[in-house]
């Protein structure tokens, strides 16, 4: 992306990006997008939920239907992190929320993020991707500080256990 947008990724680093994204209330399993606000903070005490958000730099504006909007940003476009000897890691949500129906990544200030800058980004990272069939017993550890990682859409029902550890 350095390479092939340098006043772009300059931009986005230094103004940095806001991410929104909107959350049911209760969580819906056999939605991709299902998990609730209440099942993401663990509780469903509304007061309890926006001081957790707070505490993660987030704002949260309650909609009539009973979900949340989450506003995250200003979040920078890359992210030193110690241990990496300076190398700077490619730590943004900018092609998984730009223009979906439930979320966004923008600008800092809700400018849009030019449309070519973030499909040549989902591109690249589909040029360096690895995909598996996963097996039943399967399990993958990797490095979530220095590995971008998704999830393919499937077929609910669907069980993914999540271990994070230092």
């Amino acid at each position: 992306m350095l390479e092939e947008f340098p006043e772009a990724v300059e931009e986005m680093e230094k103004e940095g990006l806001k991410y929104t994204l909107t959350a049911f209330s209760k969580t819906d399993r056999s939605s991709m997008r299902g998990r609730g606000w209440e099942d993401a903070f663990g509780t469903s005490d509304h007061e309890e939920a926006e001081r957790r958000a707070k505490a993660v730099g987030m704002d949260m504006e309650w909609l009539p239907d009973g979900g949340v909007k989450t506003i995250l940003g200003p979040r920078s476009l890359t992210k030193v992190f110690d241990g990496r000897k300076g190398r700077r890691m490619w730590f943004n949500m900018v092609v998984g929320m730009h223009g979906k129906e439930l979320s966004s990544a923008t600008m800092a200030d809700g400018t849009e993020i030019p449309e070519e800058v973030v499909k040549r980004c989902g591109e690249i990272i589909e040029e360096e991707s690895i995909q598996f069939k996963w097996e039943k017993g399967d399990v993958l550890f990797l490095d979530n500080l220095a590995l971008l990682h998704a999830r393919r859409p499937s077929l609910p029902p669907r069980k993914v256990l999540v271990a994070i550890c230092n």
